[in-house]
């Protein structure tokens, strides 16, 4: 390709909007292999240890090798440049013993009868000066890499680190747009869903006002108590709409501890029994030995409400659970009563959602186990490391924690399930 028609495709490349940096890859390793005339060019993507082809272009039949294929980032040959024992550019390997070892141990994984013997690397980094990948060449026999084949290098090389740094911020942006229209829509929605709860209660009390006024009701105790009854409904829903949103506002806000479970487990039953015994339920506890790093004061209110609705809806036992295996910690408060439905336990953690029972006896605010979830979250510090649930049927209310494997490491609570 003539000098002109190259420096032509590369304004081109810079210039032009084309369709992501897979595009741009392509276009940049074809060119490459047209312009120096080596035996391979790869674009590979280093990430969490593993070097991966985004594309290469060879002239080499029967390459094992292709686009999306991978190996440890210590066995490629750029991890020898990067360690500082090689230059990035070398027209002999067996001139550096480093690279020639290198090439000697993964070429019997390539299942090849012959050698590189000639390398160029060249790093892409995004425009924040992290490192993406790199841009090599490869050829089969010795060969000097000019100046201007190395500055060709280097400006693909930023040609597409730029592309590739462009293409995750606007895919970062897009997801904040995103994210801001979903919390938008939230907040129309949860205004939409409070008017809605509101106005049940309000009209009770307004009916109840109007018929006293009107004397169609008498002006007495039990009129007065309904009236009182509907508005500290909501009240209390304003209350726990208030402290859901407090909780959703600041996940992190909670100091962190390394928690007994197996203490408080025992403690929240002991708490309970004088409620559970007046309402005729067997209160009881399970608890062996363990610990997670939560707020306390938040995990014990989770497992309290978690006890109170278990005893509403038990016919005649609670038991409250707390084990441990090797990755995870299992607290649950299990009830002896019906169980949820299948459409409500899909629906449970819905702000404003009340199952059958409670739509039928007009109890609770329909936010306690959104509360109760959201509360855990905050309760537990985040980690990178994160632990599947698993699903146990038949319990109320189940809640698993991950359990630290040494004190340094921090609790994550997943998803509830019941």
């Amino acid at each position: 390709m003539p000098t002109v028609i190259a420096l032509a495709e590369i304004a081109e490349l810079s210039s032009r909007t084309v369709a992501g940096s897979d595009a741009v890859i392509r276009r940049v390793v074809a060119l490459v292999q047209l312009l120096m005339q080596v035996d391979l060019t790869v674009l590979s993507e280093i990430d969490e240890g593993a070097y991966r082809f985004r594309w290469l272009e060879t002239t080499i039949d029967g390459f094992a090798l292709a686009p999306g294929d991978s190996m440890p980032y210590e066995l490629c040959l750029c991890s020898r440049v990067h360690a500082g024992e090689v230059p990035p550019i070398t027209a002999e390997m067996r001139d550096e013993p480093a690279l020639w070892n290198a090439w000697r141990t993964i070429r019997p994984g390539l299942g090849v009868d012959w050698d590189l013997r000639a390398f160029g690397t060249c790093e892409v980094r995004l425009p924040d000066g992290d490192l993406y990948g790199t841009l090599c060449v490869h050829h089969r026999e010795p060969r000097e890499f000019s100046a201007d084949e190395q500055a060709l290098l280097a400006l693909l090389a930023r040609l597409v680190g730029d592309e590739v740094g462009r293409e995750r911020a606007s895919a970062q942006l897009a997801a904040a747009v995103a994210g801001r229209q979903r919390a938008e829509e939230e907040r129309a929605q949860l205004v939409d869903e409070l008017a809605h709860e509101l106005r049940a209660p309000l009209a009770v009390v307004d009916g109840y006002a109007e018929a006293m006024l009107d004397g169609v009701a008498a002006r007495d105790d039990e009129h007065l108590r309904l009236v009182r009854q509907e508005a500290a409904r909501c009240a209390r829903l304003v209350d726990d709409l208030a402290y859901l949103a407090r909780i959703e506002r600041d996940q992190r806000a909670d100091a962190v501890e390394r928690v007994d479970l197996e203490k408080l487990v025992r403690a929240t039953a002991e708490r309970f029994t004088p409620l559970a015994d007046a309402a005729g339920i067997v209160l009881e506890s399970d608890a062996s030995p363990c610990w997670v790093v939560a707020s306390p004061d938040r995990l014990e209110q989770v497992l309290g409400n978690l006890v109170r609705n278990a005893l509403r809806a038990a016919r005649g036992r609670v038991t409250l659970r707390a084990h441990a295996d090797a990755e995870t910690v299992v607290v649950a408060v299990e009830d002896d009563g019906v169980g949820l439905l299948d459409d409500d336990r899909e629906r449970i953690f819905e702000r404003f959602y009340r199952g059958a029972d409670a739509r039928a006896t007009s109890r609770g605010s329909g936010l306690g186990p959104a509360t109760q979830a959201s509360a855990t979250r905050s309760s537990c510090s985040a980690t990178r490391r994160s632990r599947r649930l698993r699903p146990t049927w038949g319990t109320r209310r189940l809640r698993s924690l991950w359990a630290p494997s040494k004190a340094s490491d921090l609790g994550t609570a997943t998803e509830q399930t019941f």
